[in-house]
């Protein structure tokens, strides 16, 4: 009785691997490292990631820091809750916000919990033929954080700013070659805290920021280079990515609390260019291995390609470490 217990969970362990490499419910090279598929996970699948981009600023690297849990509720309906952490910004505003220092680059920051991150994703079209699917998700996320961003661009995946957003995912496989297109919104909510105003002989002036309303787009293309043919679920799978991703957002606006219930809201055009309106296009190649079905390893690098981002600086690099568990 033992022997046919054991033979049936080898059984079933060995089925789900083979439906999350080959069947309808994930393929490997969907498997973006920087965006979501339209694909879901299977229900009661947990997924367990740890990712972190780092790039240098000056005199040290900056680094953002995260740990995701993934789970598949329904089929059709997966939910995403990250933890993320930080040395991008401090408690304050840079001293005599938004004048001078904006944005600002080499200042120390230690390394802190930020906030968190929640993403739930839909998937309501599936056309599936043998080799090739297509596939479509709406998603709808929010973030909540303490940080004092100090540009115009919002950011909620990397925590950067708290707000909702939501968008739409196409995602489409034929044979070895996957290619996935996002858009979404981003409103972000305002971040009021204080700056040190030297000029003012006065300790802190306290300024609130709301971030810029933001379009986002992306692009995503992945190629399973190995194996070549299927035959054990422990095979590994190499996949090679290339990722386009961007944004166009509004000014900032920001308002100087002299003192309640006065206010101040400076214009625009005597914002430093990191505060204003702007967009870019990015692009991220890079290479992922998925072992034993289960165990995924990602690696990319982000470059400007038009115009680029005052968030971070150049070339930022991203790796990731997932795990599944089938419940």
């Amino acid at each position: 009785m033992p022997e046919k217990r054991y033979l049936f969970y080898k059984s079933a362990a060995v089925a789900a691997a083979l439906y999350f490499l080959s069947g309808p419910g994930c393929y490997a090279q969907e498997l973006y490292p920087l965006h979501e598929p339209a694909s879901t996970l299977g229900k009661n699948t947990l997924g367990v990631r740890m990712f972190s981009e780092t790039y240098n600023e000056i005199n040290q690297l900056r680094n953002m820091s995260a740990l995701r849990l993934m789970y598949g509720v329904t089929p059709k309906l997966t939910v995403l809750a990250t933890a993320i952490g930080s040395n991008h910004h401090g408690k304050k505003f840079p001293q005599d916000y938004p004048f001078h220092n904006t944005p600002e680059r080499g200042a120390k920051y230690p390394f802190r919990f930020n906030g968190g991150h929640l993403y739930a994703k839909y998937r309501f079209l599936t056309l599936d033929n043998k080799n090739t699917h297509f596939r479509m998700a709406v998603y709808g996320e929010g973030t909540y954080v303490n940080t004092s961003h100090h540009e115009a661009e919002p950011n909620l995946m990397m925590g950067d700013t708290k707000g909702i957003g939501g968008g739409l995912i196409a995602t489409y496989l034929y044979r070895k070659l996957a290619a996935s297109l996002t858009v979404g919104y981003i409103h972000p909510f305002a971040h009021t805290g204080p700056s040190p105003d030297v000029s003012a002989g006065i300790d802190d002036t306290y300024v609130r920021t709301q971030y810029g309303q933001s379009l986002t787009y992306g692009l995503s293309v992945g190629y399973l280079l190995l194996p070549k043919t299927y035959s054990s679920y422990r095979q590994t799978n190499l996949n090679v990515y290339l990722e386009l991703h961007g944004k166009r957002y509004e000014d900032a606006l920001v308002t100087l609390l002299l003192n309640t219930p006065s206010e101040y809201v400076l214009s625009p055009l005597r914002y430093p260019d990191a505060l204003r309106r702007g967009g870019y296009l990015d692009i991220s190649p890079g290479i992922q291995a998925i072992i034993n079905s289960n165990l995924r390893i990602d690696l990319s690098t982000t470059f400007p390609l038009l115009g680029f981002s005052w968030a971070r600086l150049y070339p930022v690099f991203t790796v990731g470490v997932q795990y599944y568990f089938y419940l």
